[in-house]
């Protein structure tokens, strides 16, 4: 790192603070300010900001680790959320926008009734925050701490007041959370997406760019094919499909990632930081094309930069054994002065947008759906920005810490999805089903992290570290999920008026027939066959866009161009079909 990459990495840093700051005027007014914006963001920035979220500086290292062992056929890991990413455009996120919560835990409340909503409410804040996004906070800030040190090459430690010697990437990273959590706390959600459609460009830029020097350093893609092809993947290291052989892919491994991994999780109908995203926008028109914009970013551009990149360090450091080190590594060794700046300042950039979107998002759990909700119920709304703030921040000191203990990033990544796999199930159903109560959450939720617990930590169920995982995940999704499906069958329904006022606000698809009838008639969902046919479009157009980039980049030109022909035109057809002279759902008043 000269003189040079150091002065982008800081212009980096203090655009995006910046910009952040900027709103710190417009996030005091009230907590709703703070978490979603007062409703009013646009579809490109909140749509951006989900990728930006999801784009953190772990991901490539993380990919590169998959792709090393298994090849182009690792994708399949990736690519079967592009389903749920379907299912949550064009379905969840106009059911989001219409609940008018500020939280995906306060819809508990809002589609449950009695002391079992509440305790689930205020429990799964708890819970959500200090497990679910401190672990991934967690290997966020560990991978940031690889990265640092393999790029910046620091010595071993360094020595701060009051604390002595502590190890020199921590030190690096505990100054980037500093950063990250002062304009966090300080602009709330408006700071968050805005920054993250500038930090989102930079993360591009450095991706792209350190894919095509890969690329060229192997001899672009004939150069590619053929040392791939003496590797130990063998011939088939670029092909799309796995070949199933049993050493680097299992028909297990493609079956459990395709038919259970895409809705066995906690996000499969937006929850998280997608909900919080759709809630902020303007309106129903807004949040499903947020939706759109994100799917079609991430799968046809967002991601083809880090498989280059993983693919080549094959050929380029055939011999390192930490998979998730070759990234940085490439950065280091690679890139000439400037464009190893702009790579840091890339990295950095990934990991500010993750991190302050999680630290806004675990804020908002535990002050809306616990300080203010049962602790401290009639304070002024500047009140609760105040005690956004102070979460903020204490959020941040903790999250760090965990991230010392964490073995790997895949690791954390794999153990955080085994751990909520039965959640998935359900999250779907309480939008189809009226059965569906708050004792059905609370058992699929016991039930879930009891038998992850114990598949995680007996040796007789670890498996290969991928084979092991996904047993794992399918173990605990169907004993969950059975669960669950019992309790919902064999207690009693929420009460009827209760279900009533839900139904007629969000108007959900499904069986609904005794709530329909007690609300005085069905009530159109805009849910039928054209909403599926819809979303088969995209399947193709998702599909056969993110292929036909592949196949140019990879070497078969003509390829690419037929499937490019079949993506331009699925991709015309969906937004006609979608937005043309579409009249938006009116959005509701807020549930409280």
């Amino acid at each position: 790192m000269t003189t040079v990459d150091w002065v982008i990495v800081a212009l980096t840093l203090l655009g995006a603070s910046g910009v952040g700051m900027w709103f710190t005027k417009r996030a005091s007014k009230s907590a709703e300010d703070f978490f979603v914006g007062g409703r009013g963001v646009p579809w490109w920035l909140a749509g951006t900001s989900i990728l930006a979220t999801s784009f953190a500086s772990d991901t490539p290292l993380h990919t590169t680790r998959l792709f090393r062992a298994h090849g182009m056929a690792a994708g399949w890991f990736y690519w079967n959320g592009i389903l749920s990413m379907i299912v949550i455009a064009f379905f969840f996120s106009r059911l989001w926008r219409r609940t008018g919560v500020v939280t995906d835990n306060e819809l508990m409340e809002f589609r449950y009734a009695g002391k079992g909503a509440a305790v689930l409410r205020g429990g799964m804040a708890i819970y959500k925050t200090f497990l679910l996004e401190m672990i991934t906070l967690g290997w966020v800030i560990l991978g940031m701490t690889k990265i640092v040190k393999v790029i910046m090459d620091l010595p071993d430690t360094v020595m701060l007041p009051l604390v002595g010697a502590v190890p020199a990437e921590y030190a690096v990273v505990a100054v980037l959370l500093v950063v990250t959590v002062v304009y966090s706390s300080a602009s709330g959600i408006w700071g968050v997406v805005t920054a993250d459609f500038l930090e989102f460009a930079i993360a591009m830029i450095g991706a792209i760019t350190l894919g095509f020097v890969a690329m060229s350093k192997v001899g672009g893609p004939s150069g590619l094919r053929d040392a791939l092809a003496q590797s130990s993947l063998g011939p088939r290291a670029l092909e799309f499909m796995p070949s199933f052989d049993g050493e680097h892919f299992t028909l297990l491994m493609f079956g459990g990632w395709m038919g259970i991994q895409w809705w066995a999780n906690t996000g499969v109908d937006g929850s998280g930081h997608r909900a919080q995203r759709f809630l902020s926008c303007k309106d129903e028109g807004h949040a499903i094309a947020s939706g759109i914009w994100s799917l079609a970013v991430q799968w046809l551009i967002r991601s083809w930069p880090w498989y280059i990149a993983a693919l080549a360090s094959i050929v380029l450091y055939p011999n390192v054994e930490d998979g998730e080190s070759v990234y940085p590594l490439m950065v280091r060794e690679l890139l000439p002065v400037g464009l190893r700046g702009l790579m840091v300042a890339s990295f950095i950039s990934a990991f500010v947008s993750t991190v302050v979107s999680h630290y806004n998002l675990t804020a908002s759990y535990l002050v809306n759906d616990v300080y203010r909700r049962f602790l401290v119920k009639k304070e002024s709304p500047k009140h609760y920005v105040r005690a956004s703030r102070v979460t903020t921040i204490l959020v941040a000191i903790i999250s760090g810490t965990i991230a010392i203990s964490l073995p790997s990033v895949l690791a954390a990544f794999w153990f955080k999805m085994e751990i909520m796999a039965g959640l998935g199930l359900v999250y779907v159903l309480r939008w189809f089903w009226w059965r569906v109560n708050a004792k059905t959450e609370i058992a699929a939720l016991l039930t879930s992290v009891v038998v992850a617990l114990y598949l995680h930590y007996s040796p007789a169920w670890a498996g290969g570290e991928a084979q092991g995982a996904i047993i794992r995940l399918m173990l605990v999704a169907f004993t969950s999920g059975t669960v669950a499906l019992l309790v919902a069958w064999l207690s009693k329904p929420e009460p009827m008026e209760h279900l009533v006022l839900f139904y007629r606000r969000v108007a959900p698809p499904g069986w609904w027939g005794p709530v329909a009838e007690a609300a005085g008639g069905k009530v159109p969902s805009e849910f039928g066959w054209e909403t599926v046919a819809q979303m088969l479009v995209s399947l193709v157009f998702v599909f056969s866009g993110m292929f036909a980039l592949g196949k140019f980049l990879l070497g078969e030109p003509w390829l690419g161009l037929g499937l490019g022909v079949v993506a331009v035109i699925s991709g015309y057809t969906i937004v006609r079909w979608v937005f043309h002279g579409r009249v938006s759902h009116e959005t509701p008043t807020p549930a409280e």
